[in-house]
C-alpha cells in the first residue's frame, strides 16, 4: 500500500495543508489541498500576542487538517508556524492547546522558513536552476534567498509582511499617498543592507511565490488580458505591477475585493503587500519575475519526504501533462514565419553538410526543434533571451523528446546569440563529451540560418553550400531583394560553425531566375 504524508502551514494570513501519496520513489502526488483564510497575525505585529478570537478558529481548523490527515492515514505529519508565532508572548499557550489536539506545532526559525519557500519552489522545476532569487511576502514577513538545488548562499527574513505593514501604516480606505509613501520609506530602509548582499550572487531567474504575489500576478493577467506563462509559472513584470497598484490603491478595499484574484480578504493587505513588491523589484532590479503557486507548503512536503526515506536525492510533484513541439510554440507567440524560415534553412545546411558534421539524421529533429523554438525567450524579455528560451524548453517537458533530446534541444536553443558553448555553463558542462559536440555542430547551423534572416523578412530564398579543398566553405544565399545586412551578419555569427569545424566561412549571393 502506498504511503500517505501530510503537511499543515500555519501563517499569518491564512492556514494550508496539503496531503500527498508516494507512488514511485523520488516522486509524490498531490491528493488534497486545503487553504482557511484564518488571519493568526491579526493584532500581533502591535499587541505581540494572538488575537483570542482568531486563536480559536485557528485551533479549529487544525482540528480539521487533523481529521483529513486521519482519513488518509498518513505515515507522517509535519506542521510548523510562522512569524506570527515566532512573535507572539503566548504563543507557547496556542502550541500546547494545537498539541492536545494532536497536532504537534514547530515554530520554524526565521531561516528555516526562508529555506523550505526556496526548496518548495525549487522541486516543482523541470530545469536545472544554476542559481535563483527567491521571494516570497507572507503576512508577517518577506524571505528572501538565493540558492540552487544544492546550495544556500544567502538567507533573510524582512519584517515587512503585508499583514504587518498594513496594520502599522495604513489607518484610511482607501489609504493615503502619505500612507503608501511611509511603507515604501520603511521597505527601502529595510532592504538597503540586504539588496548589497543579494545582488553580489549572479542569480539567473527570480522567482515570487506567496498568497500576496500570486493574487497580484493573477489580478494582472485578469485586467489585461495578458496570461503571460512560462509553464507552471506567470511571468509578472515590474511596469504593469506599478499600473495595477495605481488602480488598487485608488478603490476601497470592496471595490478592490472585487477587482483581485482568490481570496477578497486579501484585499485589505493587497495595497502594503504588492508596494512591498514593487519595492523589492525595483531595488534589486528586477523587470520581471516568475510567480509560482509552490511555496512554503510544498517545500515542507519535500522535506518531509526526505526525512523519511533515507535515499538522498531531490523529490519532485509529478509533472503536468506534457506538450507538443507545435503547443511550446504558440504557447510562446512565437514569430512563426521567422522561426519556420530558420528551421527550413538550418535543416538545409543540416543535410547538405553531411560529410562535414558526420552527425546520424535523427539529430534533424532536434535541430529542427531548436531551430522553431531559438527565439521564444523574447515571451519573457529581449535582454538575455536565449538564456529564458533554454529555461522555457527545459521547463516544457515536451512529448516528442525524452529527456537527453530536450537537453540537446534547449542547449541549442540557448547558443544561438552571444556566447559560444564553454564548459563554464553549468547546463553545457553537464552533457557528455559526446552530446556537447553534437550541440556545438547544431547551434553553429541555427546560428547561420538565424543569420541569413536578420530582418525577419524570409529575404533568402534558399542556401547551397560547397566546402573546397582549402577547407573554405561557400555558402550561397538566394535572394531577389538586397541581403547585405544578412551577410554581414552570417560573417559575425559565424564564427562558432569556423571554430567547430575548423574552416574558413565565406558567403555569396546569387539571384533568383525570374521566369520570362
Amino acid at each position: 500500500m502506498a504511503d500517505h504524508f501530510a503537511v499543515i502551514d500555519v501563517g499569518s494570513n491564512a492556514m494550508r495543508c496539503q496531503v500527498a501519496v508516494v507512488d514511485h520513489p523520488k516522486h509524490y502526488r498531490v491528493l488534497e489541498q486545503e487553504r482557511q483564510p484564518v488571519r493568526l497575525g491579526r493584532d500581533v505585529f502591535k499587541t505581540g500576542k494572538l488575537n483570542p478570537q482568531t486563536a480559536e478558529a485557528a485551533l479549529k481548523v487544525l482540528a480539521d487538517f487533523k481529521k483529513l490527515s486521519e482519513r488518509f492515514r498518513v505515515k507522517a505529519l509535519r506542521a510548523v508556524g510562522t512569524s506570527a508565532l515566532r512573535e507572539a508572548s503566548d504563543s507557547r499557550s496556542f502550541i500546547k492547546r494545537a498539541a492536545q489536539i494532536g497536532v504537534p506545532l514547530e515554530v520554524l526559525s526565521e531561516q528555516e522558513e526562508a529555506r523550505l519557500i526556496s526548496l518548495g519552489i525549487m522541486s516543482g522545476l523541470r530545469f536545472h536552476l544554476p542559481l535563483g532569487l527567491f521571494l516570497d511576502i507572507g503576512g508577517g514577513s518577506v524571505e528572501l534567498a538565493v540558492a540552487n538545488t544544492t546550495n544556500t548562499f544567502c538567507l533573510f527574513s524582512l519584517p515587512l509582511g503585508a499583514v504587518r505593514l498594513t496594520e502599522r501604516y495604513i489607518a484610511n480606505d482607501p489609504p493615503r499617498r502619505k500612507e503608501v509613501r511611509e511603507i515604501r520609506e520603511f521597505v527601502q530602509a529595510q532592504l538597503k543592507p540586504v539588496v548589497r548582499r543579494v545582488k553580489r550572487e549572479k542569480f539567473t531567474m527570480a522567482f515570487g511565490s506567496g498568497g500576496t504575489i500570486t493574487a497580484l500576478a493573477e489580478t494582472n493577467t485578469r485586467v489585461t488580458g495578458d496570461a503571460s506563462k512560462a509553464g507552471s509559472l506567470t511571468v509578472l513584470r515590474r511596469q504593469r505591477l506599478k499600473a495595477l497598484l495605481e488602480i488598487l490603491m485608488n478603490e476601497p478595499a470592496a471595490e478592490r475585493a472585487a477587482i483581485i484574484s482568490g481570496d477578497p480578504k486579501r484585499a485589505d493587505i493587497i495595497i502594503a503587500g504588492g508596494f512591498v513588491l514593487h519595492e523589492i523589484m525595483s531595488q534589486v532590479g528586477l523587470d520581471y519575475l516568475f510567480v509560482s503557486r509552490r511555496g512554503l507548503r510544498d517545500g515542507l512536503m519535500v522535506d518531509l519526504l526526505q526525512r523519511h526515506y533515507s535515499e538522498t536525492g531531490p523529490w519532485h510533484p509529478d509533472a503536468d501533462r506534457a506538450e507538443s513541439l507545435e503547443q511550446v510554440s504558440q504557447k510562446y507567440l512565437y514569430d512563426a514565419p521567422h522561426a519556420h524560415h530558420v528551421s527550413q534553412l538550418a535543416l538545409n545546411l543540416f543535410y547538405q553538410l553531411h560529410e562535414l558534421h558526420q552527425l546520424p539524421e535523427k539529430y534533424a529533429s532536434v535541430l529542427n526543434a531548436a531551430a522553431l523554438l531559438h527565439d521564444i525567450g523574447l515571451f519573457i524579455a529581449e535582454p538575455k533571451h536565449h538564456k529564458h528560451s533554454y529555461y522555457l524548453i527545459k521547463s516544457s517537458g515536451m512529448k516528442s523528446f525524452n529527456k537527453l533530446d530536450l537537453e540537446l534541444v534547449a542547449n541549442i536553443a540557448r547558443y544561438h546569440r552571444k556566447a559560444h558553448p564553454s564548459p563554464k555553463h553549468l547546463g553545457f558542462s553537464q552533457l557528455a563529451p559526446a552530446n556537447q559536440e553534437v550541440v556545438r555542430k547544431l547551434s553553429a547551423l541555427v546560428r547561420v540560418a538565424d543569420a541569413l534572416d536578420f530582418r525577419r523578412e524570409q529575404r533568402v530564398e534558399s542556401v547551397s553550400a560547397a566546402l573546397a579543398k582549402n577547407k573554405t566553405l561557400t555558402i550561397a544565399a538566394t535572394a531577389r531583394a538586397n541581403i547585405n545586412d544578412e551577410i554581414d551578419w552570417v560573417v559575425k555569427k559565424g564564427k562558432l560553425l569556423e571554430e567547430v569545424f575548423n574552416l574558413k566561412l565565406q558567403l555569396k549571393r546569387t539571384r533568383t531566375h525570374r521566369a520570362k
